[in-house]
């Protein structure tokens, strides 16, 4: 049992190791769990352990704001 014990010692460093520790976006450097507005101007951006995620919402990118809203003076 010995052996085993030692060769998980060994190996759960280096598994561990390969987990980025934050995200890059633009220039600026994110710790796990931050969130952020993404480039697109509307959704937001979360660093992870996997990387980046985002949420998915319909963007006019001309202005940065979700299509289809509830906004009475549109029309």
């Amino acid at each position: 049992m010995r052996p085993l014990a030692l060769l998980i010692t060994l190996i759960l460093p280096t598994l561990t190791a390969c987990s980025p520790a934050h995200c890059e976006a633009d220039g600026v450097q994110y710790q796990i769990g931050d969130s952020y507005p993404c480039a697109d101007g509307c959704n937001t951006c979360t660093c992870t352990a996997d990387g980046v995620s985002q949420t998915d919402m319909d963007c006019n990118t001309d202005t940065g704001t979700v299509e289809g809203g509830d906004d009475p003076s549109a029309e």
